[in-house]
């Protein structure tokens, strides 16, 4: 049984334009849609290891939620799952977890859209 927990994980802050992040992305079954006040998200669970807006990271990593509503946070759903919603993942021919699990690097282009590759 897993321990008790009160609260929310934090979400990252936005990258800033021009700069990156680098990220580990989570289990897909954690990945899911959230509904906010400016429409529907993206919310991808992370382990955060570099970015600019933050003074410190530890080496293993921080945990946060990646929750955007960005091209590329959409183009990774609709990569993963069926018509982009997370009760119907994909079937690869490869061990998907193992390559989300490796480092990808975020992106904010100057004008204000993000991409993101792996590393």
């Amino acid at each position: 049984m897993p321990g008790i927990k009160f609260g929310v994980e934090p979400n990252m802050s936005q990258v800033p334009p021009g700069e990156t992040a680098t990220i580990k992305l989570a289990s897909i079954d954690k990945w899911e849609l959230k509904e906010t006040e400016y429409g529907t998200k993206y919310s991808i669970p992370i382990l955060l290891f570099s970015h600019s807006s933050y003074d410190s990271i530890p080496s293993k990593g921080m945990k946060c939620n990646w929750v955007s509503k960005s091209s590329a946070c959409k183009a990774l759903f609709e990569w993963v799952f069926e018509d982009g919603l997370p009760e119907h993942p994909k079937t690869f021919d490869f061990d998907l977890e193992k390559e989300l699990n490796k480092k990808w690097k975020l992106t904010r282009h100057e004008t204000g859209g993000y991409s993101v590759e792996q590393l």
